[in-house]
């Protein structure tokens, strides 16, 4: 059987008529690690929707909370919204959670799309494209090297040395998330790989391969450049009665980007054996790491939910 990583998407985000406690996503988290999850991720915004709101935990906040009670998963955002934040309180934060989870943190990042937040955050929602590459430079520097001295858009950095440094050297791995091809382009220039969200194997190998070339381009070894898909799972009786229950999911919690090729299609869902069969196919699209997202149909749920993908998923790779 091919070999894949796994990782699992912790719901730290809710519909507004729920509520779910902190406690609950460090359990899922816990038996994530149990059934041999590679990496958990959380999801990341400080606000969301305004007639349809979603409450939402902050990111990295949970994801410290999950470093205290797991010893072996990776630590994802996917993505956080690196263009709304101080890049240097960041990097104190990354810095800090690597060295509490002994060198697990993933950073994903992505520009946003969100005009609302940037409103709220008196960020340029036109110019964040140019952020998003301005503060991962920052974010570079201040993670790996001793001391700045550099000026970098609006910041000055005069003798700033950021100590403790993070357990893994030069840094934690930046990955980035986008579609079009001038953020494609970005991410290869950039960053250390490449975060989809529910592409199926097709469009995931399209867009990969698109990235590769433009590491070509930019000098940097394709072979060290890695990326993941999130995408919905479910186990079910049979793919069509487990794409209907995902669909359902999907209509309640996501927002599948209208300039991408996100789709529902891309859910991992089925029989056991369908399941597999369909991993294989990501496997086959050059995919390293699928994080899959649990879909259910109450918050109750997601705990078995998570078990079950280990048992009838994770376990066979």
């Amino acid at each position: 059987m091919s070999r894949i990583k796994f990782g699992v998407a912790l719901q730290n985000y809710t519909a507004a008529d729920e509520h779910v406690h902190p406690r609950e996503l460090i359990d899922t988290a816990v038996i994530a690690e149990e059934k041999g999850f590679n990496s958990v991720w959380v999801w990341d915004h400080l606000i969301l929707g305004s007639k349809r709101y979603y409450p939402i935990y902050e990111s990295l906040i949970i994801l410290s909370a999950v470093a205290t009670h797991t010893q072996r998963v990776k630590l994802g955002t996917g993505v956080f919204l690196l263009s709304l934040r101080n890049p240097l309180v960041v990097a104190k934060q990354i810095a800090t959670i690597d060295n509490l989870s002994d060198g697990r943190v993933v950073f994903g990042v992505a520009s946003g799309w969100y005009e609302r937040e940037f409103k709220a955050c008196g960020v340029d929602f036109r110019s964040r494209g140019k952020i998003l590459e301005e503060k991962t430079l920052i974010l570079k520097k201040l993670l790996s090297e001793d001391v700045v001295n550099e000026r970098i858009g609006e910041y000055e950095f005069v003798n700033v040395r950021l100590e403790p440094k993070p357990v893994q050297r030069p840094h934690p791995p930046i990955l980035m998330g986008g579609y079009v091809d001038k953020v494609l382009q970005r991410i290869a220039k950039l960053s250390d790989g490449w975060i989809s969200y529910f592409y199926k194997p097709t469009s995931f190998e399209k867009s990969w391969r698109k990235i590769c070339n433009y590491c070509k381009v930019y000098g940097r070894d394709v072979s060290a450049f890695t990326n993941c898909d999130m995408v919905p799972a479910l186990v079910s009786q049979s793919r069509e009665e487990g794409f209907k229950l995902v669909e359902s999911y999907v209509h309640r919690y996501c927002d599948l980007p209208p300039w991408s090729e996100a789709s529902v299609e891309s859910s991992i869902t089925g029989s056991p054996k369908e399941c597999v069969d369909y991993v294989e196919r990501y496997v086959e699209a050059g995919v390293k790491e699928l994080v899959l997202i649990p879909a259910f149909s109450n918050l109750s749920e997601v705990k078995d939910k998570v078990r079950e993908l280990g048992d009838e998923i994770v376990s066979v790779f």
